[in-house]
């Protein structure tokens, strides 16, 4: 992947599935957002808290399975896609759930933040995962500068 700087992650095997785990972001106060990605697409992403002071690369093969297992799959509100140049992107749904009908269409949102890379988040507001394709969200996070849009 290119781009303006990898993530940490780490990678391992859990029930005989190759897994990814990245050090997705971090709060000011340090704690972070663990994400699993499996390397067979049919099995879904999982995500889990990263206490300030782990360390990816510190991880044995026992934590590594501690935190997947006390990880959880994505919710309805939630979407993974990948950009053009293979960065890795978790979409996820901002503002009440109940304006999706309409009665506050303008309070709800999305927001997008580079997994895989060091990227600047993006928001869309207004829209909703239910009603914009990969291929709109893609085309909004955009390739990172000085890398070309890739044409599939």
């Amino acid at each position: 992947m290119t781009g303006v700087g990898a993530r940490p992650r780490r990678s391992g095997t859990i029930d005989g599935a190759s897994w990814t785990l990245y050090d997705a972001a971090r709060a000011p106060s340090g704690l972070g957002l663990g994400y699993f990605v499996c390397d067979d697409p049919k099995i879904a992403d999982r995500r889990t808290a990263l206490s300030d002071e782990l360390a990816l690369s510190d991880l044995d093969d026992e934590a590594f399975r501690a935190l997947w297992e006390a990880g959880r799959p994505l919710t309805p509100t939630e979407r993974r896609i990948v950009d053009g140049s293979g960065a890795i992107w978790l979409a996820q749904s901002t503002g009440p759930v109940w304006a999706e009908g309409g009665s506050a269409a303008g309070t709800v949102g999305l927001r997008l933040c580079c997994i895989s890379e060091h990227r600047a988040a993006v928001e869309l507001h207004g829209a909703t995962l239910s009603e914009i394709s990969d291929a709109e969200l893609i085309a909004r996070v955009g390739a990172p500068e000085g890398v070309a849009p890739s044409s599939d």
